[in-house]
């Protein structure tokens, strides 16, 4: 009786382990030595991601399985802190609680200001920091867990860069200037050749040069007021957002303090904390703040602007003339960024060395994974076709080979019959 009793329960338990195993299994979009990476912090990750993408480069998320190309790079982030964590744990790098306490209240210290009013609120900091947690389905404890984790592996990192990386020299820093020089100088037989050399070099340099033209060009600091205009208002919700804009200007016009406008009125929430204030750099803005914003004199207010996405009341504040710049200008910022360059590669070389040693099973599917199979089906099959023709042509040669072969032993025995 005890005996079918203890088999009974060892069913049971075989049982619930399977269900409990299977439950991971589904919630997961990924495994890395059976560790799973769970599906509900893939979609968290992912619609953060998304969020970013939608005020940066709204026009990528309407390409076709955008959605897909971004999901693939999340996955693999997600697989490489995995990677890392485990690599974390194998090294046993020591985490103090007081380095845990540290990362948090770092953190927190970003939730200071209340993002509904745009004023700083220290003691409310904790609060909307709690709320972040819960609306991630976060726990503070599982979320010490994860900080823990995070400063483990930029531990075990710093180990890795320390042992692996080689510190910048400074004839790399020069060349790197003199291509950025070439770019920016717009010397257009020098970038010709640079691109044919090194393609990517030439990217490179182009994307900082560029960068670098933006910092050195022409800046204006504006006081700024804004009345959002969306899609879906009607012409007359339009029409009180205008006549709102020019009330506001003759409040101005009276004395009011454009700072306490801004305070009262603008609808850019998140410029709240810094008065509206804002730097514009020439021909970046919409052109027709631009051309207000560069036209006016320092301390003067312009009258309304209309663009695509609403009113707009700006302040001269302060204006920058373009810059020049040499070597010794920027030599500090390009060495800096030769050296993060470097981390990166050795971080990247690393992840692999750690992805080839894994076992590593991918469990998320794409709504795009059935267009590469096909694309890759097709590609095989025309492969296939192009080696079948590739066979038949040395097939037709070999065969003109040796009938030409024939021929020419025919003409040659002709020829000795004749001696």
């Amino acid at each position: 009786m005890k005996k079918t009793k203890l088999t009974a329960l060892l069913a049971l338990a075989l049982a619930l382990g399977v269900g409990a195993q299977a439950k991971v299994m589904e919630s997961s979009v990924a495994t890395v030595n059976g560790q799973p990476v769970l599906a509900s912090e893939y979609d968290s990750y992912l619609q953060g991601v998304v969020e970013q993408y939608k005020v940066a480069a709204p026009q990528f998320l309407e390409q076709p399985y955008a959605q897909d190309v971004l999901g693939r790079e999340v996955l693999k982030e997600l697989i490489s802190k995995e990677l890392l964590y485990q690599a974390a744990d194998e090294a046993k790098i020591q985490v103090k609680d007081s380095e845990v306490d540290s990362g948090i209240n770092e953190i927190k210290a970003r939730f200071i200001i209340d993002e509904k009013t745009g004023k700083e609120d220290p003691k409310g900091a904790d609060k909307r920091f709690t709320e972040a947690l819960k609306n991630q389905h976060m726990s503070l404890k599982a979320y010490k867990e994860k900080i823990k984790k995070d400063i483990a592996v930029r531990k075990l990192m710093e180990q890795r860069i320390t042992s692996t990386v080689k510190p910048v020299e400074e004839a790399d820093v020069k060349a790197l200037y003199e291509d950025v020089e070439i770019c920016m100088k717009g010397n257009s037989k020098k970038m010709k050749a640079l691109e044919k050399k090194d393609p990517a070099r030439f990217k490179e340099a182009s994307a900082i040069a560029a960068k670098l033209k933006q910092l050195t060009a022409e800046q204006v600091r504006i006081g700024h007021i804004y009345l959002a205009v969306t899609k879906d208002m009607t012409p007359e919700q339009v029409k009180e957002k205008e006549k709102l804009a020019v009330k506001i200007k003759g409040e101005i016009d009276g004395g009011k303090d454009f700072s306490a406008a801004v305070k009262e009125y603008t609808e850019d929430k998140a410029a709240l904390a810094s008065g509206g204030d804002m730097i514009l750099i020439k021909g970046i803005a919409p052109k027709e703040i631009d051309s207000k914003a560069f036209s006016l004199a320092v301390g003067k207010v312009s009258d309304p602007i209309k663009t695509d996405l609403g009113y707009h009341i700006i302040k001269i504040k302060e204006k920058r003339a373009e810059r020049q710049i040499g070597y010794d200008d920027v030599a500090k910022d390009l060495a800096q960024y030769e050296a993060q360059k470097k981390i990166q590669t050795a971080m990247g070389e690393y992840i692999n060395e750690l992805y080839e040693k894994a076992d590593v099973k991918v469990t998320k599917t794409f709504e795009s994974d059935k267009l590469l199979e096909q694309a890759a089906k097709e590609q095989a099959k025309a492969d296939k076709k192009e080696v079948k023709a590739e066979e038949k042509a040395a097939k037709e040669e070999a065969k003109a080979d040796k009938k030409a072969a024939k021929e020419e032993k025919k003409a040659e025995d002709k020829k000795e019959d004749k001696k």
